[in-house]
């Protein structure tokens, strides 16, 4: 199960162990504990889409736990959001606990270990997805891991609120409608966590210039000339600094850049709405302005050509 993809898993039962299998399968490895002596019964229902796999989870009390025994046989770069919609819940990752209520939303990464424990009549959303797929950095999202987001306050009510209509739409992920309502649900989380991030408090001043910079980056990534001088400039630091703070984070700022604008690329050739846009107008629409480049840097970083992506609907496994 190695670097395994989201599955989309239908099972209800009673039994643990066939719990475990169906949640592991469906997510990643985990370990489910259950109160001692405690009935049990759980269902799961779920859908990917472009690699975001959606889900519904009712349950009576258990928890789950992701090891680092699990991390190291199984290793996965997804983050997972879970909304909650009934009973309570705690999540405990990067010494720190989320305490969750009813229209409580949380994020956690699976990279890292950690415990999430449900009372009982759990209901809730789960979206799990690629970490790529939001343009924050690893380390940056690590400063709202295991963070309670208020459901009813600020942006997050309304991805709150659209979550809880999709749990009842789960069979209409399919197709070019649900390749949009996925894209639409990425965007609205990206926006939650900005939202978030921008309104927190920054431990660290590092962390809250580079946010500031990727910010701008990707408001920024249809320019062609976006590069290390313009970014520095933009951010009143120098070029030197710019290109130390991305070796800490262990790339560099162009191989940053071009990945964001390769994610954006990839989204729009399977999004039917621009079916009709050719390929070369697309990666130019983001900044790519060798079509030469553009192709050897694309499969790379999915491994196809963007002709037999596009072809495909998307089917290939993205390296970036």
């Amino acid at each position: 199960m190695a670097g395994s993809a989201p599955v989309a898993v239908q099972e209800t039962t009673t039994e643990i162990a066939r719990w475990q299998d169906a949640v592991s399968r469906s997510f990643v490895p985990l370990t489910v504990h259950t109160p001692a002596g405690a009935d049990f019964h759980a269902r799961l229902e779920g859908r990917v889409s472009d690699g975001v796999l959606f889900s519904t989870v009712r349950a009576t009390a258990h928890a789950v736990e992701r090891t680092p025994a699990h991390i190291v046989t199984s290793p996965g770069d997804y983050v997972k959001l879970t909304l909650q919609l009934a009973g309570t819940g705690i999540l405990i990752q990067d010494d720190r606990t989320a305490l969750l209520a009813p229209g409580d939303i949380v994020l956690y990464d699976t990279s890292r270990p950690y415990t999430l424990e449900f009372g009982a009549d759990l209901a809730a959303v789960v979206v799990m997805f690629p970490h790529r797929m939001i343009d924050v950095d690893a380390e940056t999202l690590h400063d709202l891991t295991a963070v309670r987001i208020r459901g009813e306050e600020g942006f997050a009510r309304a991805v709150s609120h659209f979550l809880a209509g999709l749990a009842t739409a789960l069979p209409t992920l399919d197709g070019p409608t649900g390749l949009r309502i996925t894209h639409n649900t990425m965007d609205l989380i990206a926006t939650m966590v900005g939202s978030e991030l921008r309104g927190g408090a920054w431990g660290d001043p590092g962390a809250e210039l580079l946010f500031r910079i990727d910010s701008y980056i990707n408001a920024n990534l249809r320019r062609p000339d976006l590069g290390p001088e313009t970014i520095a400039a933009a951010n009143y630091i120098s070029t030197r600094y710019l290109h130390s703070l991305f070796q800490r984070r262990g790339t560099t700022v162009s191989q940053w850049v071009r990945e964001r604008r390769l994610e954006h690329v990839r989204r729009d050739l399977i999004d039917p709405r621009r079916r009709g846009d050719g390929i070369a107008a697309i990666a130019t629409s983001w900044g790519f302005v060798d079509a030469s480049h553009f192709s050897k840097v694309f499969r790379a970083h999915v491994g196809t050509s963007p002709t037999a992506y596009r072809a495909a609907g998307g089917q290939a496994a993205v390296r970036g």
